[in-house]
């Protein structure tokens, strides 16, 4: 059987095997997590390389990769990463993020899912999802980033042009300075209330689900009436949302098994099915796949009345 690894740098107690068919093809999709361990890491890595029977690999918990606006900037720990994979394909999700998310934003709207237009939009963090943030900038009647806030631990918004100049300006640094670990939780998510206020400006959120969460408001009224737009979501996620009053639920990957799959997963799939590696596929391409696959619509669950 063929087999799709992604391996994570988070928690053991999210990890799941599915066998699904698609496109007249078996597969079994797999998630490993580390639980933070950059030694297991590589040596999961390197099993998973070394196994015939695995056509691609995703990195999860950790971007290879950080955007702004067409340029790619790799984190060093990535590239060392990808360094030890020397047969398999490796995927972050960037191509997913680059092509399906921004595509899933305008479709949402054009079909009345969700008015960004009506809509003050808190996203996370742009610089590790450049195409959702765009799309958000080009349809939302007002966003504001937090990339500062949740990557840097820094209490300041940023609007989109103030966002643009800046990102270029530090991302470079810090990917090749700052250790991942710093910017982005791994392991079982600690949930430290914060920026309540933007959580409660805002009727979307979106961005990184680990990002969100890490901040979420506490009590039963904390989300009430609003839309979270992200993915890889358990149920055990959506639960909380729903205990803390959000409306609805939209993830720009399916669900399979009862959860969303990451990008990084998906991306895996896409490329496996299209029998090219990630650096000879195109945004048309991707959605192409994902289209024949059904894959090509997000997720929306309604969540409270």
């Amino acid at each position: 059987m063929e087999k799709i690894v992604s391996i994570s740098l988070g928690s053991p107690s999210r990890d799941f095997t599915v066998e699904v068919d698609l496109l007249g093809r078996r597969l079994a999709v797999q998630r490993r997590g580390v639980g933070g361990s950059y030694h297991d890491y590589f040596r999961a890595l390197a099993e998973a390389d070394a196994d015939p029977e695995v056509r691609a690999i995703g990195l999860g918990g950790i971007n290879r990769y950080l955007l702004t606006n067409a340029n790619k900037h790799e984190f060093s720990m990535a590239r060392k990463m990808v360094a030890t994979v020397r047969t398999k394909p490796v995927v972050d999700g960037c191509g997913l993020k680059t092509s399906l998310e921004p595509y899933l934003v305008h479709r949402l709207q054009e079909e009345g899912v969700v008015d960004f237009s009506r809509s003050r939009v808190f996203m996370v963090a742009a610089t590790d999802r450049w195409g959702m943030a765009r799309a958000l900038r080009e349809t939302a009647r007002e966003t504001v980033f937090g990339d500062l806030m949740f990557g840097l631990d820094l209490p300041i918004p940023l609007g989109w042009n103030v966002l643009c100049p800046l990102a270029a300006l530090l991302v470079p640094v810090i990917t090749r300075c700052v250790p991942f670990k710093w910017l982005y939780p791994t392991g079982e998510t600690k949930v430290k209330p914060k920026y309540g206020n933007w959580y409660a400006w805002a009727d979307v959120v979106a961005g990184d689900w680990k990002f969100i969460q890490r901040c979420l408001p506490v009590g039963p009224e904390a989300l009430r009436g609003k839309t979270i737009l992200t993915n890889t979501v358990t149920s055990k996620d959506v639960e909380l949302l729903r205990s803390r009053g959000a409306a609805l639920l939209v993830t720009t990957t399916p669900n399979l098994s009862g959860r969303s799959f990451g990008t990084n997963v998906i991306e895996a799939v896409v490329i496996t099915l299209a029998g090219k590696r990630p650096e000879e596929m195109t945004p048309q391409e991707y959605l192409d796949v994902l289209r024949a696959l059904g894959w090509d619509r997000p997720r929306v669950e309604h969540l409270n009345g």
